[in-house]
């Protein structure tokens, strides 16, 4: 009988959230344990025995330690069958997709979301103006390229939704809990809106708490 699913992490991370979304919209339980940067509990000797980079998320299932949330969709789609075409080519997209988005969207929008949590001093954290302005301007870039991506398609890859999407949607939707407005992105609003709708979907801060959930 395997294992039931563990996950390491933060409702605010970016990161975390794409790997809870996806369990939720696979319908998969999980239990939560959550991890407080602010605490250094993400430096810990007993954390960094399962996450040597000191990162979240980390997945534990079935005797397994995964991390790095693209490789945790990955497994996940594998093991339960959810979130990924059966063409082999669009297999192929769905990888293109999270390297792009680990590469381009997710770096950006990290830093956008710092520097918002900062200003709400919910972080004791300081941003420069001009690493904010960079920072802005390299998800502006970002959003326009998933946007042109998505003009003529239900979903990035098919007319169904797979993890290139749920991991793509975890950075949009921080980017919008960082103030970012996507009506100049007409097509990753109305992306982002099919998503939504999609069955058992949850935001951030309506599936993870501040603290371990059984």
């Amino acid at each position: 009988m395997m294992e039931g699913f563990t996950l390491h992490g933060s409702p605010h991370s970016q990161f975390t959230y794409k790997v809870a979304l996806m369990l939720r919209l696979s319908d998969r339980s999980f239990a939560f344990r959550y991890v407080s940067f602010q605490k250094g509990m993400h430096r810990t000797a007993q954390f960094r025995a399962l996450s040597p980079w000191g990162q979240v998320p980390v997945l534990q299932h079935d005797g397994l330690v995964l991390c790095q949330s693209a490789a945790i969709l990955e497994y996940l789609a594998e093991t339960l069958g959810t979130f990924m075409p059966a063409d082999r080519r669009q297999k192929l997209a769905v990888r293109e997709w999270l390297y792009w988005g680990a590469d381009r969207l997710a770096p950006p929008v990290y830093a956008c979301y710092g520097a918002a949590l900062g200003r709400r001093r919910l972080l004791p954290i300081e941003t420069e103006p001009a690493v904010e302005a960079d920072a802005g301007r390299r998800l502006e870039s970002a959003l326009t390229a998933l946007d042109a991506q998505l003009a003529d398609r239900r979903f990035a890859v098919s007319d169904d939704a797979t993890i290139a999407d749920v991991a793509c949607y975890g950075d949009v939707c921080f980017a919008t809990l960082s103030d970012i407005d996507l009506r100049p992105w007409a097509n990753v609003e109305r992306w982002s809106e099919r998503i939504a709708a999609l069955p058992r979907f949850a935001r951030p801060f309506e599936l993870l708490a501040m603290e371990d959930m059984p």
